[in-house]
């Protein structure tokens, strides 16, 4: 589910998971697949947050793209003092991997979103990988920020604040409502590579076309 090495800002169990990994080597031979002997702390049973299935967005839903670009754009203007002073804190930020200007997150994705497939401008790298690590890079730019301004550690709390009150997540969902419906086969990559919206509990993948944890 994404969290191998157990909720953020628990170091003292991260160290734990990192030194049985490298007990491994010690083992005279190989290869090896052994379990962690320590559950990874869940609470009410869940291994994340689950999108509710009546958020789940049909194409009907998206309305004017532009405004709500513009919409994401505001906010990503609003977190980014709290986001400098998170990577000034921390003294690194996974936001990076796209290569591209934070600015452009939004522009881009909503290229997705109106049908286009834009060239991507990353030599050897196609689109639907590159949409991928911006999806990535915009997602950590707001769990990034927030983590740190407010001190959250709370996996729930993280997806709720996202996938239910954010623009951004708005946008991700509109997103995969026009890669499901879509007949183009690069763009129904993006629902394959369950690259968009979170449907998955402990007990199993909740009705939808996507199986990505938060």
């Amino acid at each position: 589910m994404g969290r191998g090495m157990g909720k953020p800002n628990d170091p003292e169990f991260q160290k734990k998971v990192i030194r049985a990994a490298f007990d491994l080597f010690d083992l005279e031979t190989g290869p090896v697949l052994e379990d962690f002997p320590e559950t990874i702390p869940v609470r009410d049973g869940r291994m994340g947050y689950a999108l509710p299935p009546e958020l789940v967005l049909s194409t009907s839903d998206i309305g004017d793209v532009d405004s709500l670009v513009a919409e994401v754009q505001t906010e990503i203007d609003a977190l980014l003092p709290d986001y400098e002073a998170a990577v000034a804190s921390r003294g690194r930020t996974t936001v990076g991997a796209s290569e591209f200007p934070i600015k452009d997150f939004a522009p881009f994705i909503s290229k997705f979103i109106r049908g286009e497939i834009p060239k991507s401008p990353r030599k050897g790298l196609p689109a639907i990988p590159l949409l991928k690590l911006v999806v990535e890079d915009l997602e950590a730019y707001y769990t990034e920020t927030r983590t740190h301004r407010d001190g959250i550690d709370d996996l729930e709390l993280m997806g709720k604040w996202f996938w239910e009150e954010t623009k951004a997540g708005r946008l991700l969902l509109s997103l995969e409502a026009i890669s499901i419906v879509s007949d183009n086969k690069v763009m129904l990559q993006i629902v394959e590579m369950s690259l968009m919206a979170p449907r998955f509990w402990s007990e199993g993948p909740l009705p939808g076309t996507s199986a990505a944890g938060w």
